[in-house]
């Protein structure tokens, strides 16, 4: 059975079912909830590079000449070309010299010295020696040779002394002049970089 409505109350519905309204004004905010719990420690990550910590260069030049006659018979200490230095753990050491000896005589002479790198007192007998000779020719006197060397070393951490010396070889030669203090041409460097491994 249908139920008839009043006109007069479905009047009422259609006036009283107007448009929304606007929304209203946000609330204040609540207050911060309590802090969750700590989460669990990430794995650890892979070590890093090592650090440069106690790589060093050193260079040194030459401070005076060393007269090489056939009398040395024992290695001598170039003037100047003597370094101490100080290696890191796990470091490398790479020692460079170059420089010249010069003939003291004119016409046809020659001298004759071996240079030698050493560490500690001891001589670098692999690659660490060179044999230098200075040769005049009839038409030119006091001729100059150099030598150039280099090579590495794995040393134990601490102090080491590095040197560069001098020997004659030759009872016949002439006497040399090795390296020089203000001779550019002569003046022996000494070379040493410490490097990380």
């Amino acid at each position: 059975m249908r139920t008839l409505w009043p006109i007069g109350t479905l009047l009422l519905a259609v006036a009283c079912s107007g448009p929304a309204g606007l929304d209203g004004e946000p609330g204040p905010e609540g207050p911060p909830g309590q802090t969750g719990a700590t989460g669990n420690i990430g794995a650890t990550g892979p070590a890093g590079p090592a650090g440069t910590t106690g790589q060093n260069l050193y260079e040194i030049y030459g401070t005076g000449q060393l007269t090489v006659t056939s009398a040395i018979t024992s290695y001598v200490l170039i003037p100047g070309l003597q370094q101490v230095i100080t290696v890191p753990d796990d470091a490398a050491v790479h020692v460079s010299t170059n420089g010249g000896i010069q003939c003291t005589a004119a016409g046809t002479a020659y001298s004759a010295v071996d240079i030698a790198i050493f560490v500690d007192g001891i001589a670098s007998n692999q690659g660490g020696v060179r044999r230098v000779v200075a040769a005049n020719s009839a038409a030119v006197g006091q001729m100059i040779a150099n030598w150039s060397m280099a090579r590495s070393y794995n040393l134990t951490p601490g102090n080491h002394t590095v040197e560069v010396k001098a020997i004659a070889v030759d009872p016949n030669a002439t006497a040399a002049n090795v390296s020089s203090a203000t001779a550019p041409q002569l003046q022996g460097v000494l070379t040493v970089l410490v490097m990380k491994k």
